[in-house]
């Protein structure tokens, strides 16, 4: 018996290193976009009629919001934009009629897993144009104040949740003696948290998502059209599951009846399905098995953290049977090794790369839980031992030190829930200034990833109006990979305007280079490196 419990635990200490590190393929998880019309960067000779944003994966619209700022940054128009009936990962929105000038806008749509996604990116329309990089900027780092509120609601309810549904099976399976004052009062109390937390998520949800402040969210039509979206139908479900539970936890008593057993594993696995099915999973392909996975690895967690929890909480009970602990700790170990093959094929599903885990905060998080777990893992390997050698009397003090670094896990997986774990499509511009020989060339690039991009080239003059430049060309290599300089097709789109449809085989750093002609009798050389992402 003691050589395959220490089995199991190497197997799964191994295995939760091994799901970080173990490359994947890309997937669906939070919504990125891959095209739009305007076209970022772009130059129009007339005002657009409507904003068309295509994106990577279906996008919900209930809550979405397209806004036109001017060059100043002040808003002029506001929009709620519609799904293409054809095509859900297209959305569009009629605006009001532009003058000349730089436009930004700056869009929020809904992922298909809930979270919402913004991003930013301008156009001009006439000759005219100005410099609204620190707009793009402030939108594209702006997070709405409502995020940090909701990845506190959702450690609540992770926390009471998990607490519930691990406590309810160490009641059943692992106690032979009625449960304690102490042990039915923390069941009630995870009971309460999680139902509570998840009433304020149905009420918070809209003012997350569209992006408003927190005093809305006694907002009736916002809360009504939670109510149309999959998160809200998933978070009514778990509170009507939870008010039905508690009728379960009133006749606790009877836990050992066949019925009873029945109606409370049911009713826990439905909960921890309404998670999964607003998470990560709901996002991902194939949809069917991220869903199922996401289930097990949860209810896993479960019977391990959730069940520590009551055990620290009610230490004065649990500890003194040595019964309880060793259906603990045996269920605790098959625990880990479910929880780290799951989180393996999770990990295959969710990230592109051992690449990208370092480079995105969702893989810098990830690796500070996965640290933690192992720490977990030691410290419930060392408890093992302990209580196979001394009994469970000596667990006191390893009980609380290993529920309040599990405790940690749990407010790190809040946050991970939110942030997309694979890189985003971006349509963000690359912008450059370059002086030389009293002319200014603003050069943009967009996007700067791997495929089909847009350069586009405006001419002024440092010390006052020059009349058209004689011609401009252009040309880029990658010296990384030994691609020498190949032309650049420029198309004239505007006085002293150029733009170009270029192609980046590779990411890494291009070298561009322009060669313009303000008379007949000079030429001057513009030069920059565009560093080129996947």
């Amino acid at each position: 018996m003691n050589w395959r419990a220490r089995g199991t635990w190497l197997i799964a200490l191994f295995a939760v290193c091994f799901s970080v590190f173990i490359p994947a393929g890309s997937a669906s998880a939070h919504a990125g976009l891959e095209g739009s019309d305007p076209k970022p960067s772009s130059w129009l000779a007339t005002s657009p009629t409507e904003v068309v944003l295509h994106f990577d994966e279906t996008v919900g619209v209930v809550f979405a919001r397209i806004k036109i700022l001017d060059q100043d940054g002040k808003e002029v128009f506001e929009a709620r934009p519609t799904r293409d009936a054809n095509d859900h990962t297209t959305v569009r929105a009629n605006i009001d009629k532009l003058g000349d000038g730089t436009w930004v806008v700056v869009w929020r749509v809904a992922s298909a897993d809930s979270h919402p996604v913004q991003g930013s990116f301008a156009f001009s329309v006439g000759t005219s144009s100005s410099d609204v990089t620190s707009i793009l900027n402030s939108n594209e780092s702006h997070k709405h104040g409502l995020n940090n509120l909701f990845n506190i609601i959702r450690f609540v309810m992770f926390a009471g949740v998990l607490a519930l549904i691990g406590g309810i099976a160490l009641v059943m399976f692992g106690a032979k003696k009625p449960p304690s004052i102490r042990t039915r009062m923390s069941l009630w109390g995870a009971w309460t948290f999680a139902i509570v937390a998840s009433i304020e998520a149905l009420f918070a949800y809209g003012p997350h998502a569209s992006g408003v402040k927190v005093y809305n969210v006694t907002d009736l039509s916002l809360l009504g059209d939670t109510m149309t979206t999959l998160f809200g139908q998933a978070t009514l479900l778990r509170i009507s599951l939870l008010l039905g539970f508690s009728m379960l936890l009133m006749t606790i008593d009877k836990r050992d009846k066949r019925a009873w057993r029945i109606c409370a594993v049911g009713a826990l696995v439905a909960v921890a399905a309404t998670f999964s099915a607003v998470g990560h999973p709901s996002g991902q392909s194939p949809v069917a098995l991220s869903f199922s996975l996401d289930v097990v690895h949860l209810l896993a967690v479960s019977l391990w953290i959730g069940a520590l929890f009551l055990i620290t909480i009610d230490r004065k009970f649990w500890l003194r049977s040595t019964q309880s602990m060793l259906w603990f700790s045996r269920t605790a170990g098959y625990s880990v090794a479910v929880i780290a093959v799951t989180g393996v094929v999770q990990s295959l599903l969710l990230m592109g790369g051992i690449r990208n885990v370092f480079a995105l905060e969702f893989g810098q998080k990830l690796v500070i839980k996965v640290g933690l777990v192992l720490v977990l893992v030691a410290i419930g390997a060392l408890s093992r031992s302990t209580l196979r050698k001394s009994g469970p009397a000596k667990l006191h003090q390893s009980v609380v030190v290993e529920a309040l670094v599990a405790l940690i896990v749990v407010g790190i997986t809040a946050v991970l829930v939110a942030l997309p774990p694979r890189v985003q499509s971006s349509n963000a511009p690359v912008v450059f200034s370059l002086k030389q020989s009293g002319l200014i060339a603003d050069i943009t690039v967009t996007p700067a990833r791997v495929g089909a991009a847009e350069i586009h080239l405006s001419m002024g003059s440092l010390v006052g109006s020059f009349a058209q430049i004689t011609s401009v060309s252009a040309r880029m290599a990658l010296p990384s990979q030994n691609i020498p300089n190949g032309p650049i097709e420029l198309e004239r789109t505007g006085p002293n305007h150029y733009t170009a449809i270029v192609n980046f085989a590779f990411s890494g750093t291009w070298h561009i280079e322009f060669l313009v002609k303000p008379d007949p009798s000079r030429t001057v050389l513009f030069t920059t490196d565009v560093k080129v992402g996947e």
